[in-house]
């Protein structure tokens, strides 16, 4: 096209040449107008449409600027000065417009305030440059120094161009800002080209309008071309990403009309595309049994409401769907929104037949509600029979140990008793037959000393195990609040489970302070600590012929911390939250009955209002950590 241009200047004169060469940037201008206006519905690039507004008034100005000529036939102009004013001022125009557009990268753009403002300042341009010889841009000498002075003024306008430009680059392809970065440059060198300006026939004024048609043809090919292209290959795109939707995806516009619409849109409602596409959505994909104005779903579009999962029946195809409506730029009103549709119908059925057996299955719970309460009442009450039966196993566990420990001293006692009274039978029968000697006497007394003490000291033992027994079953069937030593209790408590420790070999260390004082329920600590200590055996040391048992007490702002520790074989972690459920026992079939570290967390809980945790590791032990509030008398 540059050759065609320089070969009409050759053979055919500067007039012709000159007119084709703003002829194009006319042609440019009209068509970014042209193209703009009809896909600002389809496209929302409000960069695009600042400019293509901008680029026809330069095309309606440089249209006057090429007529405004002399010798073209239209205004039968003699001077140059009507012409060089539209030339300055177009061309400040377009520098301008270039310099504010980069603003409408990140801004929205109000087409009907720019078309308005475009059109006044393209009047107001036209009227200034008919009907003012002022300013004067040419005289007899050539070009002025204010028309020198405009071309730098905008020359510097368009640099400044560019550094805007770079700093938003992010914002545009690297095609598009490479062929604004051409042409804003070969307008660079045009303007130069004419600031040495000699006459209408001049290689420069030449050179200079091949540079313009130059850069307008980069801005057909950064405006036009790619910016025109890419938003139409993302419709592409987009409409193939909505044909990935399983279910009908209609995009509207701001009037309601169909934009867009995937495949499973078009097979719900068996129309060809071509009869879809801007129409009104709710002539085909609303409800045909109520009116636009009545429909909620096209005054959610008018009102750019969202919907999100509403069912309606369409009665065309007796089918139950569920609407979704969702703009696509809530800040933008004037962008498109989507209304997808999800057929439940099969679910509506479904929920139909369920309410026809509604009645029936309301009246089938009602009597199995009666059966399972009179279950649980049943349950609830043999719990209850079952962990007094435990209660009272344990104490009777309690009495048991007790009898044999007391049996012991008892046997020594009997037996000393029984030496005592034979040796003292002979001292008789020789006191009266007179043969006693003082030896007799002397191994008699002897003899009566060692089983006096005998008899003494296991009377004391036993009394003691008695009065630990006593006070202990006492507590264990009663729920009396009482002041009590807790150290000196602990340690009763371990006296009465003497038997069992020493049936396993385990010994049991109490870490407490001897003077602690406090008013409490001993009832309830005694089976709390002889259900753990028997648990501890039981489990802890089922695999071991010895171990040790820690209790830890100690007190702080009247809460109570007793530990329980053990160095056994530790509990498997999933069973650690079922540790305190009734019932729940790895010792099924061998005895176990699942209540004992039940009626733990009750006494806890209720009878102390504390609470109960357990850490245990298998393999590594296990620790129970109880925590209750008290008053503290002394410590």
């Amino acid at each position: 096209m540059v050759f065609v241009l320089i070969y009409l200047r050759i053979q055919h004169g500067v007039l012709l040449f000159h007119t084709l060469a703003e002829l194009f940037s006319v042609f440019v201008g009209i068509l970014m107008l042209v193209i703009v206006l009809n896909t600002q519905h389809f496209i929302r690039n409000d960069f695009l449409i600042y400019l293509g507004i901008g680029y026809f008034a330069i095309a309606i100005l440089d249209s006057f600027h090429a007529f405004t000529v002399k010798g073209m036939p239209f205004f039968e102009i003699n001077t140059a000065a009507i012409t060089l004013h539209f030339w300055v001022y177009t061309r400040l125009l377009e520098a301008i417009l270039l310099l504010s557009s980069s603003h409408f990268l990140i801004k929205k753009l109000n087409v009907k305030y720019m078309l308005a403002i475009t059109g006044l300042v393209t009047a107001l341009i036209t009227w200034l440059a008919f009907n003012f010889e002022k300013p004067e841009f040419i005289n007899s000498s050539g070009l002025t120094q204010l028309k020198v002075y405009s071309e730098y003024l905008i020359i510097t306008l368009l640099l400044i161009t560019i550094a805007l430009y770079y700093s938003k680059r992010n914002l545009l392809t690297k095609k598009v800002i490479t062929y604004l970065y051409s042409s804003i440059v070969l307008t660079i060198i045009a303007e130069t080209c004419f600031t040495f300006y000699t006459n209408f026939a001049g290689i420069t004024f030449v050179i200079g309008h091949i540079f313009k048609f130059l850069s307008f043809w980069m801005i057909y090919q950064a405006i036009v071309q790619t910016t025109l292209k890419e938003p139409f290959t993302l419709l592409i795109k987009t409409s193939n990403s909505y044909d990935a939707i399983p279910h009908p995806a209609i995009l509207i516009d701001s009037n309601g009309d169909i934009s867009q619409l995937n495949q499973a849109a078009i097979k719900t409602v068996g129309i060809a595309l071509i009869n879809i596409i801007h129409q009104p959505i709710h002539n085909i994909f609303h409800p045909k049994n109520i009116s636009k104005n009545q429909c909620s779903i096209c005054q959610s579009i008018k009102k750019r409401q969202e919907i999100y999962n509403k069912e309606f029946y369409y009665p065309q195809s007796d089918k139950w769907y569920l609407i979704t409506l969702t703009p696509i730029d809530l800040n933008d009103a004037t962008s498109s929104m989507v209304q997808t549709l999800t057929d439940i119908t099969q679910r509506k059925v479904q929920e139909k037949e369920l309410l026809t057996h509604k009645d029936n299955l309301e009246e089938s719970i009602k009597e199995r509600t009666i059966e399972l309460e009179n279950s649980i009442n049943i349950l609830t009450e043999t719990q209850k029979k079952l962990v007094e039966s435990e209660k009272m196993a344990s104490l009777g566990g309690l009495v048991a140990g007790i009898a044999h420990e007391i049996n012991t001293p008892i046997g020594i006692g009997v037996t000393a008793a029984s030496h005592l009274a034979s040796e003292s039978q002979k001292i008789e029968e020789l006191l009266s037959n007179e043969t006693l000697t003082s030896n007799n006497l002397k191994m008699y007394l002897n003899s009566a000393v060692i089983s006096s003490e005998l008899i003494l000291s296991n009377l004391r033992r036993a009394d003691n195990l008695i009065h630990s027994f006593k006070q202990v079953a006492v507590d264990q069937t009663s729920e009396e609040i009482r002041q009590f030593n807790i150290y000196n209790y602990v340690n009763e408590i371990l006296k009465s489970l003497q038997h069992k420790l020493k049936k396993s070999q385990i010994t049991v260390s109490l870490n407490c302070i001897d003077n602690l004082i406090i008013e409490s329920s001993p009832s309830s600590l005694s089976q709390i600590i002889t259900n753990l200590v028997f648990n501890a055996i039981t489990h802890g040391y089922e695999l071991k012929n010895n171990g040790e048992i820690f209790i830890n007490i100690s007190e702080e702002k009247n809460m109570i911390t007793l530990k329980v520790q053990d160095s056994g074989c530790g509990i498997e972690r999933k069973n650690l939250t079922k540790l305190f459920d009734p019932f729940f026992t790895t010792k099924r079939g061998q005895g176990g009955s699942g209540l004992g570290l039940n009626i733990v967390y009750n006494l806890v809980s209720q009878s102390l209002k504390g609470t109960i945790e357990c850490e245990s590791k298998l393999g590594s032990g296990t620790t129970f950590i109880i925590h209750f509030p008290c008053k503290i008398i002394n410590h």
